[in-house]
């Protein structure tokens, strides 16, 4: 590890086995200053933190497998270091592992399984999410077409901002019953995302850092006059 990466409380802290510790240190390594980076010690440690259980470098590990940063491409590791974080509660991971499904990573499309990690994800207000779930609603790909679901969700994504969203909300619109397009309206109107577990989403050093405060001296007793 070289002397210089993080402080030296952080780095006794990563060598003493805190794997958000560790995940730190790989953050400054992947992420610091371009002169600075080291994505394959990055990778070192990120697999050392996700090994671990730490969520948010499960999918790290996932995501430098499957751009092949600091390592070489590898679909199918980037699927299996997705898949532990997504079990976790690791909303991108749910995303990042319902496109690779889609795209058929293992071999050919799993839309069954897209759909399923898609929706998981979107519930958790991811809105990428969100649009390509619609688009396989709206479509029959991976469950029964459902016109009305895929309006609801092309609304939730249109809400948080995506234009594309709310062209294909329109148009779906067209082709619903009146009935049917009040109830999905009302859907989309209530919708509220799931809770999101920060814990497996984000990882926060401890409230007072890494290194030791400094302690204020004692004050020296005060000398006693004589009587």
């Amino acid at each position: 590890m070289p002397v210089g990466l993080g402080s030296a409380g952080l780095r006794k802290a990563a060598q003493d086995g805190d794997a958000r510790a560790v995940y730190e240190l790989a953050s400054k390594a992947a992420d610091g200053p371009a002169n600075q980076r080291d994505p394959k010690l990055a990778l070192r440690l990120f697999e050392r933190a996700a090994v671990a259980g730490l969520a948010p470098a499960q999918f790290r590990v996932g995501n430098m497998f499957e751009k092949g940063i600091g390592t070489q491409r590898d679909l199918s590791l980037a699927r299996i270091w997705y898949q532990r974080a997504a079990e976790r509660g690791n909303a991108k991971a749910m995303h990042n592992l319902a496109v690779l499904h889609a795209e058929g990573a293992a071999g050919k499309p799993d839309y069954a399984l897209a759909t399923e990690w898609f929706r998981r994800a979107a519930e958790l207000g991811v809105r990428d999410s969100q649009y390509n779930l619609a688009v396989l609603l709206g479509r029959g790909l991976g469950a029964p077409t459902d016109l009305a679901q895929s309006f609801v969700w092309f609304s939730v994504a249109a809400g948080q901002g995506d234009e594309d969203a709310g062209r294909k909300r329109d148009e779906v619109a067209q082709r619903l019953k009146a009935e049917d397009l009040a109830a999905a309206k009302g859907l989309a109107a209530s919708w509220k995302p799931k809770t999101l577990d920060a814990a497996s989403n984000e990882v926060t050093p401890p409230a007072k850092g890494w290194d030791p405060q400094p302690t204020a001296a004692a004050p020296k007793p005060s000398k006693q006059s004589r009587t």
